[in-house]
């Protein structure tokens, strides 16, 4: 007589293989987004990072002085070969070099000295290029103001083919504009004229002369190119 018996595995029940996966698979995943969201936070740093140094160096290239080398004379600081930049009102842009330049322990930032300053700029240029273009003997540079101011033996040609010589001249780089408050000699298209001030506007287009005002018309003065007063020299 064959008795049925009951079979009992006492072996403990063995898991299946995919649940220690899944929690394999989701440590990876969360280990994947902390990564990730890393790498974005650093990426996003270092666009930040390019930004920045853009910034700066648009700053530098249109800083108020580039120049070559800086010496400290006493409380002084000398420029050799400065360089000026900037832009007038209508967006042209302009140009100012020296032989040297100084700043002064205890002036303003703003306001640099020049030895035979020149200009590039659209509005007038030097009469003497064989002189490399010097302006004048000396000059102050106003960054904020934008002004250049000429002092001794002043000789500029606008564009509209003025020529002027006097012994001082403050240059408006942003509005076009020269104003002289000394003396002037000058001669355009239509002759000669000397006056004890005088102010040049709108690019050159018009210049207005006042005090003790006399003037030569020479009608064949439209090519001339000497610079005024050297024929008494």
């Amino acid at each position: 007589m064959t008795t049925a018996t009951d079979s009992f595995d006492m072996q403990p029940p063995r898991h299946s293989r995919w649940e220690p996966m899944r929690a394999t698979t989701l440590e990876d995943a969360r280990r994947r987004t902390d990564f990730v969201r890393m790498l974005r936070f650093a990426l996003i740093g270092l666009a930040a990072a390019l930004g920045l140094i853009v910034v700066i160096q648009l700053l530098l290239n249109n800083s108020n002085a580039e120049p070559e080398a800086v010496e400290t004379v006493g409380e002084n600081a000398r420029m050799i070969n400065p360089r000026f930049t900037g832009r007038d009102e209508g967006g042209a842009p302009f140009t100012v070099t020296a032989d040297t330049a100084i700043r002064r322990r205890g002036e303003a930032l703003n306001l640099t000295e020049l030895e035979n300053p020149r200009i590039d700029f659209e509005m007038l240029e030097a009469i003497d290029q064989s002189a490399d273009g010097v302006l004048a003997e000396t000059g102050i540079y106003d960054s904020e103001a934008r002004t250049l101011d000429l002092d001794a033996d002043v000789r500029f040609r606008t564009r509209s083919g003025y020529l002027f010589r006097s012994e001082d001249a403050r240059i408006y780089l942003g509005e076009d504009r020269v104003v002289g408050d000394s003396a002037v000699e000058g001669i355009g298209p239509m002759g000669r004229i000397r006056a004890d001030r005088y102010e040049v506007l709108d690019g050159g287009d018009h210049v207005v002369f006042t005090g003790n005002v006399v003037a030569r018309i020479e009608t064949d003065n439209a090519s001339a190119t000497t610079a005024p007063g050297t024929e008494d020299e």
